[in-house]
């Protein structure tokens, strides 16, 4: 890591302390004899570039002797002490993160805090960014991006997706720092092919960028087209609604995985290829499901529901629902109002697809009176799947 163990953090008055992470996130690393001699070569009362990022930047010498040559404009600490402080005090970072910031984009000690660093927290404070956010939008994506004047215009293309919502862009950029680094152009371009031959709508493009999904909105346009290329592969129409979850499946998986799936269901599960194209077609999503999943709920499908593989590639939702937390409760249910000759339906793909609400609104409520024990039946095969889980 970047910082010294047992060394002074950013001494300076003006900064303000905060707690040190544990020393397990922060390993050692070695010193190298180069950076030591090299700061000990400089001449008497000069100003050490190399010896200002360890005293003052908390870096270890060799980290700081890589970077050194980048800052040798620097004569005097005044312009770096007055970053440092605004670093530590008007973003409140912590002295660790503070050396983080240093490490990776070295140059912010050149900049101008009333004419860049300054100017820049007010304008994200103007779209509604705290102090706080500030500082992870800086420990997730750099000091180079918060410094960068291509900050704010992408800040302002993200966030009408993410229905103004800071907090989510924040959030997104966990998964995903590029989305405040990569070009416009190709982002508005990549988005307007997605929202075009996907259907995406502006909600949609806001939940590519909090999921998985996110690197394909800062993807390069030939990544793009190869993806599109992979999603038509799952039979479904482009500019459909349909092709959205193929645009997602196919991103999500390479090509030997989606075929090694395809493999697994005719080869493990004894489905024909016919079968497995239609399940692929009406939810290209099922790809991307583990096989331990798949194997349980087609398993349960089959012998205890009496499902077939013609039917259930027909409602391929079944394969991706809970098991023992949605499929089995339900069943139990189904199988009680039978026996006791009040439901006569044999469609569990419609019990199984309903919401919870509709669930117990439809087929729990209407027949306690008859069945006083129904709502026990299925709370009990529930606690049974926590039981299960805690166990495990």
């Amino acid at each position: 890591m970047l910082l010294l163990p047992r060394h002074p953090v950013l001494s300076s008055p003006a900064l303000p302390s905060s707690p040190s992470p544990s020393p397990s996130r922060f390993r050692p690393l070695p010193c190298t004899n180069a950076s030591t001699s090299a700061s000990t070569a400089a001449p008497a009362g000069a100003f050490s570039v190399e010896d200002y990022l360890v005293t003052r930047c908390n870096l270890y010498p060799n980290v700081a002797a890589r970077v050194a040559p980048e800052l040798s404009a620097i004569k005097s600490p005044s312009n770096p002490d007055a970053v440092l402080a605004f670093l530590a005090s008007a973003l409140e970072l912590s002295p660790p993160l503070v050396a983080v910031a240093v490490a990776r984009d070295p140059a912010v000690l050149t900049c101008s805090v009333p004419r860049t660093l300054a100017p820049r927290a007010a304008e994200l404070r103007a779209l509604g960014f705290t102090t706080f956010q500030m500082g992870l939008l800086i420990a997730r994506c750099g000091a180079a991006a918060f410094r960068s004047p291509d900050l704010v215009p992408r800040v302002q293309f993200w966030l009408p997706y993410l229905r103004g919502r800071v907090d989510k862009l924040v959030a997104a950029l966990k998964g995903n720092p590029g989305l405040l680094a990569a070009d416009l152009r190709t982002v508005r371009h990549t988005v307007a092919l997605l929202q075009e031959e996907g259907t995406l709508t502006d909600d949609d493009v806001g939940w590519f960028a909090i999921s998985y999904c996110s690197k394909l909105l800062t993807a390069s346009p030939d990544e793009v087209d190869a993806v599109l290329a992979r999603a038509d592969g799952f039979g479904v129409l482009r500019r459909t609604r349909a092709f959205k979850d193929a645009i997602i499946a196919a991103f999500s998986a390479t090509p030997e995985r989606l075929a090694w799936k395809a493999a697994f269901f005719r080869d493990e599960l004894g489905w024909t290829e016919a079968q497995v194209k239609t399940a692929a077609a009406k939810m290209p999503t099922l790809m991307t499901v583990s096989a331990e999943r798949l194997r349980r709920n087609w398993e349960f499908l089959n012998t205890e529901v009496g499902m077939d593989a013609e039917r259930v590639a027909s409602f391929p939702a079944l394969l991706r629902y809970d098991l023992e937390g949605r499929l089995v409760p339900r069943f139990r249910v189904m199988r009680v109002l039978q026996a006791r000759r009040l439901w006569r339906g044999r469609d569990f793909n419609n019990i199984a697809a309903i919401t919870e609400e509709d669930f117990v609104a439809k087929f729990i409520r209407p027949f306690l009176v008859n069945v006083p024990d129904l709502a026990k039946v299925y709370e009990a095969a529930i606690v049974k799947k926590e039981a299960v889980k805690h166990s495990s």
